[in-house]
């Protein structure tokens, strides 16, 4: 299994990056997509990467966001065959409150009209391809994308929402006898609008790495995006080197 960051907050100078993120993944002879990014702009990363968009044989929206989901139309335009595969409240308008504005951060309807044919939209839980699992969460637009491996399951939750150590402990009780080798995503740690800031006590987010690592037996965490860089910095204070940051162009491997 092999995963490749497509688009991420930060790059190397060879990529562009944005506030999104993006995942390649080859996984038992099949190509899966999980989210588009912000914009088209993760596309050009693929080209630069040796990914085939063309290729991949099914996308998964982990939730209805825009930074996740405005990339979507590329890859439509990319790919004539893979279906999306969400739940269905991503079609609900998501609204952000802020300082007295209210913000559109869902995905943008134009999109979802112009492809409505190839989304699969589904409360699930559902396994999508041999060995690979879509979970919801207490967040109804929102679900994990599960990958059965030789060390454990490996975890990608873009965004986590939910909280990344409710969405593990749930799913330790839904796959009984498994362990979670490894959980990657963004941990929903940041300032708002602000990734240089915390938007949780520094001691929340200790007492996470603890929870994840500790209780529940992670071994190895990759994590960026909407996680910050004062939260991750804590996190890597506190569990070392099973801690690793996401970045545009990353590749990541996993014994099947």
């Amino acid at each position: 299994m092999k995963i490749t960051v497509l688009m991420e907050n930060h790059a190397p100078d060879a990529l562009v990056c944005e506030h999104g993120l993006s995942l390649h993944m080859e996984y038992r002879g099949r190509n899966v997509l999980l989210d588009a990014g912000a914009s088209g702009r993760f596309a050009e990363n693929a080209a630069a990467l040796g990914v085939d968009l063309s290729a991949v044989e099914l996308a998964v929206l982990s939730h209805g966001h825009w930074d996740h989901a405005d990339g979507l139309g590329a890859f439509f335009e990319a790919n004539a065959r893979a279906r999306l595969y969400a739940r269905p409240a991503i079609l609900e308008p998501e609204w952000l409150d802020a300082g007295g504005e209210r913000e559109f951060i869902g995905v943008n309807p134009a999109l979802l009209e112009r492809y409505a044919a190839r989304l699969d939209l589904d409360d699930g839980p559902r396994e999508i391809l041999p060995g690979l699992h879509l979970v919801p969460d207490a967040v109804a637009h929102e679900q994990s994308l599960v990958a059965e491996t030789a060390r454990g399951l490996v975890v990608m939750n873009s965004c986590c929402h939910a909280g990344t150590g409710y969405i593990v402990r749930d799913l330790l009780e839904r796959f009984p006898g498994q362990k979670v080798h490894a959980v990657l995503g963004g941990f929903h740690l940041m300032g708002l609008r602000s990734p240089d800031s915390l938007g949780v006590a520094p001691g929340i987010v200790k007492n996470l790495g603890r929870w994840l690592c500790g209780e529940m037996g992670v071994e190895q965490i990759y994590t960026g995006h909407c996680t910050g860089g004062p939260a991750f910095a804590l996190l890597k204070e506190e569990l070392g080197d099973r801690v690793h940051h996401l970045q545009t162009g990353d590749t990541i491997s996993f014994e099947d």
